[in-house]
């Protein structure tokens, strides 16, 4: 599971969309993606669980069907949304 932790709410979540699971922090909240989702904002004091919830989510599902995360992959090893 690839997990992007960005500090930063301007530029992150351009990158942390390209993760398996990732957050961009701002100050006070934090905007967690999945699968190049926006899932939404969560308060800070909530960021580290919200992002180990959604990466154990993902864990879970990649093992269930494991060609599901070399779908989101080119040739190259680049993310494709």
């Amino acid at each position: 599971v690839q997990i992007a932790v960005m500090g930063c709410e301007v530029n992150g979540p351009g990158e942390a969309r390209d993760a398996d699971v990732g957050i961009a922090a701002g100050p006070g909240r934090g905007l967690l993606f999945s699968r190049g989702r926006q899932i939404g904002w969560v308060p800070a004091e909530r960021m580290v669980d919200a992002l180990l919830e959604e990466a154990v989510k993902v864990a879970r599902a990649k093992q269930a069907h494991p060609a599901w995360g070399a779908a989101r992959r080119d040739h190259r090893g680049v993310a494709v949304r």
